[in-house]
């Protein structure tokens, strides 16, 4: 497992404050599994490296008010996936001579071009984006016309307040006033857009819900408890990897994961494809989801091992 190191905990903290609803400090502290002492010391060491760290009313966020930079939050907006391989790139580079000063004058000489930050939207990126973006910057609902869910397996408009963009720009966090409920958009699945002279109605509960290890987004109120193979274990890490945060070895090569998740589907599609190499522990309702789709799989091959009605 990966060592829980500073460098780790400041950049899970960075990308954590740079939301856009602010956290308590107890948010902060059982994020990180720190001590309200490590908080503070992180807190003075990012207002002392330049960020502008905003507490009020028990509530701290990174600010960012200049439009470019807001541009550029965006456009180096990491997932909490990403944060984990960043730190562990960063985590390798400590202690190598002049590797973390190189990396530190690259970014710097990015962070410079201007120009290129003020064309990403209009060249890298869609007409769809750039309304989007406007909508949110200018704090309008704006209809998102037929777009395509794949829960609900419709296709409608929505009215929505745009207020945070994900995956460069790919996904948009936008709060559905049909639904009353903050909602993940992918970009691609949006036919076209009305932009709307209606200011956001809804703006304090505006809020990006949590990823899970299997990349589902929603509150994590479901566990899963698995025993892995080696071979499991190496195709989980290849393909999730923060899931090595929840890794425990048990026997030489057989491995306990214990992980919260906001939905089935994701580790369900991983253990059916498995199967041979997981043994499930819990929880129940893990357990009821996995019976049901195995006797839909069963229900499916019995229908096609009927002969044809004559």
């Amino acid at each position: 497992m990966l060592p829980n190191t500073k460098t780790h905990r400041i950049l899970r903290l960075i990308f954590l404050l740079s939301n856009n609803y602010p956290k308590t400090k107890e948010e902060c502290t059982d994020y990180l599994n720190i001590k309200d002492t490590a908080f503070y010391n992180y807190c003075n060491l990012l207002k002392e490296c330049g960020f502008n760290l905003c507490q009020k009313n028990g509530r701290y966020r990174i600010d960012y008010q200049e439009n470019d930079f807001s541009i550029l939050h965006n456009m180096l907006s990491f997932s909490e996936e990403e944060s984990y391989l960043l730190a562990r790139v960063i985590d390798q580079l400590d202690g190598r001579p002049g590797s973390p000063a190189l990396l530190k004058k690259k970014l710097s000489a990015f962070l410079n071009q201007d120009k290129a930050i003020e064309n990403y939207l209009k060249k890298e990126k869609s007409d769809k984006v750039q309304r989007l973006y406007k909508a949110l910057k200018q704090k309008k609902q704006i209809l998102l016309v037929n777009y395509s869910s794949g829960n609900s397996e419709t296709v409608k408009n929505r009215m929505v307040e745009p207020f945070e963009f994900k995956d460069d720009f790919n996904l948009v966090w936008a709060f559905d006033t049909g639904l009353k409920q903050n909602r993940q958009f992918k970009i691609s699945r949006i036919q076209d857009l009305i932009e709307s002279p209606i200011s956001w109605e809804y703006e304090k509960q505006h809020r990006a819900k949590p990823v899970d290890i299997f990349r589902n987004t929603g509150d994590l109120n479901k566990s899963i408890d698995l025993v892995l193979s080696l071979k499991a274990r190496n195709l989980l890490i290849e393909e999730y990897p923060l899931a090595e945060q929840f890794l425990n070895p048990i026997a030489p090569t057989r491995y306990a994961l214990k992980a919260p998740v906001a939905k089935y589907e994701g580790p369900a599609r991983f253990v059916l494809g498995l199967a041979e190499n997981i043994e499930i522990k819990g929880d129940d309702g893990f357990k009821d989801f996995i019976d049901l789709k195995l006797k839909k799989l069963w229900s499916l091959r019995e229908s096609r091992s009927r002969p044809d009605e004559i």
